[in-house]
């Protein structure tokens, strides 16, 4: 008798094991690239702002000012992804599933980058409703 599709018995199946994205290299190559480009983006709104005849002293450029320094913290946190993991993570043998992308921090490193991305990311979002 065939088995149907999908069917697992002691842990072999015979449909395709289908990856989880985080264990993927598309999940940490994606935000080193988008993190990256917004990081620059930011550092040329910063530059324009402070090349203009008005600089600081006009409150739109002040909010942008801040909003791009914000979302340059949180982008240069979020485009590190994995680097700044613990190279030993416990809970994945736990939950069975490995992180991908090179791990080479530790756990402040790792509390460090969950700073800033939340700090900047934040931040950059108050100052964006402020421009409301």
């Amino acid at each position: 008798m065939d088995k149907p599709y999908g069917w697992c018995a002691d842990k072999i199946c015979l449909s395709p094991k289908v990856r989880d994205p985080w264990e993927t290299d598309f999940a940490a190559l994606v935000p080193r690239f988008t993190g990256g480009l917004s990081a620059i983006s930011s550092t040329l709104i910063i530059y324009v702002i402070l090349r203009s005849e008005t600089r600081l002293s006009s409150i739109y450029h002040r909010i942008m000012f801040g909003m791009s320094l914000a979302d340059i913290c949180g982008s240069i946190a979020m485009a590190l992804t994995s680097l700044p993991m613990p190279s030993y993570m416990p809970k994945e043998e736990i939950f069975g599933y490995k992180w991908a992308g090179t791990r080479l921090g530790n756990e402040y490193t790792c509390d460090a980058q969950g700073f800033f991305v939340s700090f900047g990311m934040g931040c950059m979002f108050n100052y964006n409703a402020m421009l409301c």
